[in-house]
């Protein structure tokens, strides 16, 4: 429960409590009474203001869940727009119709009522003016001849006369007030407990007067309006029906009943009371009664118009539900396939599509959706393979990182160092030292050609090679040291040439150093040339040939350089010399033998930190373009 309903029930059980004890206090005194009665009545204003706030939180939580679907809320919406609106004018029409029949009724039926009294008034005229010029004598022969004449026309006439005083009535009527002089102030007349319909005709006593009666009878009525019912209610009395009620024609020809109030003059008391009478008809009645004066085309024309425009209102309506129907599907089905589509992607099914209904704007959604599910099933596809690249290049980075030599040589009088960072998760660059026995040792450095996983199976490749070269070396004096260092680079060569495509080479100084002699005999094929440093001069190293695995015959020659106490030999690859900075300039070879001067007498290790440090502060700490790859060799 809300807390807001929770602090209304809190409230409610405190005032019911209160009210509670209130009530076994009730006979203590009008002040506990009062409160009492007062603690009730808000308790049960409480009360009903809590019932009517968790109505209306039920109500609303049950149209939540009653419109969560999109048919739901598409249905509600078509019932409320066009079903509930149509519906209303429909009963709006029907009930008008039947209003608007009662006063129809009416007129139609006053109308026929003022017809016969027009009828009995123009007989009664020219019997009044014959009557006048009469003697008195055939007065009532008069009379009474025409009542006998004209009762065939208004069955129960009764002919009342009054000239010079007299009054007379044929045939004969008790009047004991004799005839009213306000006797046109209603055509209804009671006259001895009959109700007369009556028209006069001259005024007394200055020309005399006759007034014709007709009883008002339900055979009058019958005769006067056929399918029509008319029921009379008398004051106090129970209603009497005065003629049958018209029978139905069909299941929506309802009957309608329409009350008129009416003035009768009653000639025996001279007052004027008023009765009521209830018509009941029908609308088939009402519109044949209406019909029944047209011509014969009429009558045949409006029914076609009618049915014509019933039939034309059914096909409208029946045809709009089912256009609404077929849209709200369109719709509705479209929205539950996207939702269907979110499930699935959400449970990572990036495979399934959704189907393509149409060509409107949902339709196009639902090609966008598939496009994008299409595009995170590649990018998924993607991500696996780039882990999967990347998960096996991290196993090539530590398989590579097995290859470069694990510590110092531990060759008495020589330290050597090499270290490489990578631009990538493996390199192309490499170096390696190998002690061999007497005191000796074999050092290569290169670079092989491009980037990546290609360069650096390559780099792997060729440090096998020269690895099983190493092992093979044999030399005697700085003459056989220099051929065997030629002839290591001449047999690496040819090998990488053979297991390798001709656009996969590498540059490669490889040297073979004697600890007793402090000579190093070494071959330099198209690598950078390797710096010398003594006592603060600069001496590139000399290269030998080309690159290797280039071309199957490439011939090679070496040099020797004999090493002295404090000698610094420094070799590196491009990767320290062609960063550049903001400006687009190198950091270049000056750059890299000054900061190698400032670190000269550190350690290797920090000597190396030191350069590459300074390397990576030019370029303006961007990420590395190429390996960066360094070995010091120092003469202790």
């Amino acid at each position: 429960m809300a807390p807001r309903l929770r602090r209304y029930g809190t409230a409610l059980a405190a005032l019911t409590v209160v009210a509670a004890a209130a009530g076994l206090l009730v006979g203590e005194s009008e002040v506990v009474r009062s409160a009492a009665w007062t603690a009730f009545g808000l308790a049960a204003l409480l009360a009903s203001l809590f019932a009517v706030r968790l109505l209306f939180r039920l109500a609303r939580r049950l149209a939540t869940k009653a419109l969560w679907r999109v048919r739901h809320r598409m249905t509600a919406l078509f019932f409320f727009v066009g079903v509930l609106p149509i519906s209303s004018a429909a009963l709006i029409a029907a009930a008008g119709l039947l209003v608007v029949l009662g006063p129809v009724t009416v007129y139609v039926s006053l109308t026929d009522l003022l017809h016969y009294t027009d009828r009995l008034r123009a007989a009664a005229h020219p019997l009044r003016l014959q009557i006048a010029n009469s003697a008195p004598a055939e007065r009532r022969r008069a009379a009474s001849s025409f009542a006998a004449r004209a009762s065939a026309d208004f069955p129960g006439l009764v002919v009342l006369t009054e000239f010079d005083g007299v009054v007379e009535s044929h045939p004969r009527l008790e009047l004991p007030r004799g005839i009213p002089t306000d006797a046109e102030a209603s055509p209804l007349a009671s006259i001895g407990g009959t109700i007369y319909l009556t028209a006069e005709s001259g005024s007394a006593p200055a020309g005399g007067r006759v007034i014709v009666a007709v009883p008002f009878t339900p055979g009058l009525l019958t005769d006067l309006l056929p399918g029509l019912g008319v029921l009379q209610v008398p004051g106090g009395a129970a209603p009497v029906s005065l003629t049958a009620t018209p029978s139905q024609q069909y299941a929506l020809d309802l009957l309608v009943r329409w009350p008129v109030e009416s003035l009768v003059h009653n000639w025996d008391t001279g007052e004027t009371e008023q009765s009521i009478y209830v018509l009941q008809t029908r609308p088939s009645a009402v519109w044949e009664r209406i019909l029944s004066r047209q011509t014969q085309l009429t009558r045949s024309l409006l029914p076609f118009m009618a049915y014509t425009l019933l039939g034309f209102f059914a096909a409208s309506l029946l045809v709009s539900i089912l256009i609404a129907a077929w849209l709200a599907r369109t719709l509705t089905r479209s929205v539950n396939d996207l939702y269907q589509g979110t499930r699935h992607v959400n449970r990572g099914d990036f495979r399934y599509r959704i189907p393509i209904r149409g060509t409107d704007q949902v339709s196009d959604l639902a090609r966008s959706f598939n496009a994008m599910t299409a595009s995170l099933e590649r990018l998924v596809e993607e991500s696996k393979r780039r882990q999967y690249l990347e998960a096996e290049l991290e196993i090539a980075r530590e398989v590579q990182s097995q290859l470069f030599p694990s510590g110092p040589p531990g060759v008495p009088g020589i330290e050597v160092l090499g270290v490489c960072r990578p631009a990538s998760t493996v390199s192309g660059d490499f170096y390696d030292y190998v002690r061999l026995s007497g005191g000796r040792l074999a050092v290569c450095f290169g670079d092989v050609a491009g980037k990546g996983i290609s360069a650096a199976l390559v780099m792997a490749s060729l440090h096998s090679i020269l690895r099983t070269e190493a092992a093979s070396l044999h030399f005697e004096d700085s003459a056989s040291m220099q051929r065997s260092a030629a002839r290591a680079v001449s047999r690496a060569n040819s090998q990488l040439f053979e297991a390798t495509s001709p656009e996969k080479f590498s540059t490669l100084f490889f040297g073979a150093y004697d600890a007793a002699t402090g000579a190093l005999a070494y071959t330099n094929a198209g690598h950078l040339p390797p710096v010398l440093l003594r006592n603060g001069s600069a001496q590139p190293l000399d290269i030998h040939g080309m690159i290797v695995g280039a071309f199957p015959f490439a011939d090679y020659s070496a040099g020797t350089v004999q090493l002295r106490r404090g000698d610094l030999l420094v070799a590196f690859t491009d990767g320290l010399t062609e960063p550049e900075n903001a400006s687009g300039e190198e950091y270049g070879e000056e750059r890299l033998l000054a900061a190698v001067r400032a670190a000269a007498s550190r350690s290797p290790k920090q000597l190396i930190e030191h350069v590459m440090d300074q390397v990576t502060a030019w370029s303006g700490g961007a990420g590395q373009s190429d390996d960066m790859t360094m070995m010091v060799m120092r003469k202790v």
